[in-house]
């Protein structure tokens, strides 16, 4: 049976610059009943039809995406307090200042604002095209990160939207803090110059006890639309998931680079101009990085996942290891299978089972899969529980880095 942790959360109207007269917790704190059977393209549909707030939870239940929202009440002393208990985990969430609630939203196109309350019944927001055009940031439905606890966000190109609750252990989530920080590795935040010559940052993972001396294999990580730099870090937990796989010998001490595409407007040839022209070379004058094209792998999720499976089309010359997590590339301009390289190198592919890429559009990871079968090339398939979230591509990552990197080195 999972362990349940008592967690409180807290908001301090003394925090907010304007007037509160009401409070909600705002988080991905629901749950599922997972169908998954296998790790093949055969499993999940995108038909989860029941989601559960954590006062429902069972043992037999994962987490999935969605929006949680508990009203907060106030205390003798004016804080506001909630109160769940939750599974390990690492939980996105935020506060929502003067929530203003309505019947749920019918159009498909709003149905991710809708809220999931302690009963399991749901609501949407009120005015909320207003709302949307405001960034959430008016008079009522305002959405503000925990101020003690706030987001990593070292980049003015987009900041974190929500803070990070830690919950257990690594040994029941290994996206947690490691437990013996003498093993953890670091997170740190470099500028360059970019392929427009502008300035932007990476975020740079090195292994704990790097050492200069040493040279390290290098993996690329793309968040997806809308993201940043920071994403992986800050919300996939990647560099608790190295330090914990690290610790235990389940993969190579490596450096990681989580770049920024999204000011390229995922132009996918430019993308890959800027990581060979302008990442590879300052990371590779800076840090102790091999060149060989065998100890450098590219992976990404959602657009990140379609970058990275231009990459593999396009670029198998460059990098050795590939990891394509909710996101396919099975036509249009960029879709080749051409290159020889292809059968030589290494390409995961996968998603959540209740994943919106689990389509059979162009960009679904279903075509993608059939399109490598057809073509008579390696893949890997890989499928997790949850949905198109960040409790989907820590477990991909995961994945990826154990099973998947560097794993022909490993058994030569």
């Amino acid at each position: 049976m999972k362990q349940l942790y008592d967690v409180t959360f807290t908001f301090d109207p003394a925090d907010f610059p304007g007037p509160v007269d009401s409070v909600g917790l705002r988080g991905e704190f629901l749950f599922y009943k997972s169908g998954l059977t296998g790790h093949t393209d055969q499993t999940g549909m995108v038909d989860c039809t029941e989601k559960f707030p954590p006062s429902q939870y069972r043992d037999d239940l994962d987490n999935i995406g969605g929006a949680y929202f508990e009203p907060m009440e106030p205390g003798p002393d004016g804080v506001y307090r909630a109160h769940l208990r939750l599974p390990a985990g690492l939980y996105p969430y935020c506060f929502m200042i003067n929530p203003r609630l309505t019947e749920p939203a019918t159009d498909p196109r709003f149905a991710w604002s809708n809220l999931t309350l302690p009963d399991g019944t749901q609501k949407g927001l009120e005015n909320l095209e207003e709302a949307m055009a405001c960034g959430f940031t008016g008079p009522v439905n305002h959405l503000i990160c925990d101020p003690k606890n706030p987001p990593v966000a070292p980049t003015v190109t987009g900041p974190q939207q929500n803070s990070e609750l830690a919950v257990g252990t690594p040994a029941e989530c290994p996206w947690l803090p490691i437990e013996d920080r003498s093993q953890a590795g670091t997170v740190t935040y470099c500028s360059y110059t970019d392929i427009d010559g502008a300035p932007q940052s990476v975020a740079v993972y090195l292994p704990a006890g790097y050492d200069r001396a040493q040279t390290y294999p290098l993996v690329l990580v793309s968040h997806g639309g809308g993201g940043n730099e920071a994403d992986w870090p800050s919300q996939g937990g990647i560099g608790n998931i190295m330090d914990n796989l690290i610790a235990q010998g389940r993969t190579r001490p490596a450096i990681l680079v989580c770049m920024n595409n999204s000011v390229y407007q995922w132009d996918y040839a430019k993308i890959a101009r800027n990581c060979e022209e302008r990442i590879l070379p300052f990371i590779q004058t800076i840090f102790s990085v091999s060149t060989d094209v065998h100890d450098r792998a590219f992976c990404g999720l959602s657009m990140g996942s379609m970058t990275t499976l231009y990459m593999y089309m396009h670029r198998s010359h460059v990098y050795d290891y590939f990891g394509a997590f909710s996101g396919g590339l099975a036509g249009g301009e960029h879709f080749t299978l051409e290159d020889p390289h292809l059968k030589d190198v290494t390409l995961m592919i996968g998603s959540a089972e209740e994943d919106i890429a689990y389509n059979e559009r162009e960009i679904g990871v279903p075509p993608t899969i059939r399109a490598l079968t057809a073509k008579g090339l390696p893949f890997i398939p890989y499928f997790t529980t949850a949905s198109h979230n960040w409790f989907c591509w820590p477990q991909m990552f995961a994945h990826f880095a154990e099973h998947v990197l560097w794993v022909r080195s490993r058994t030569a």
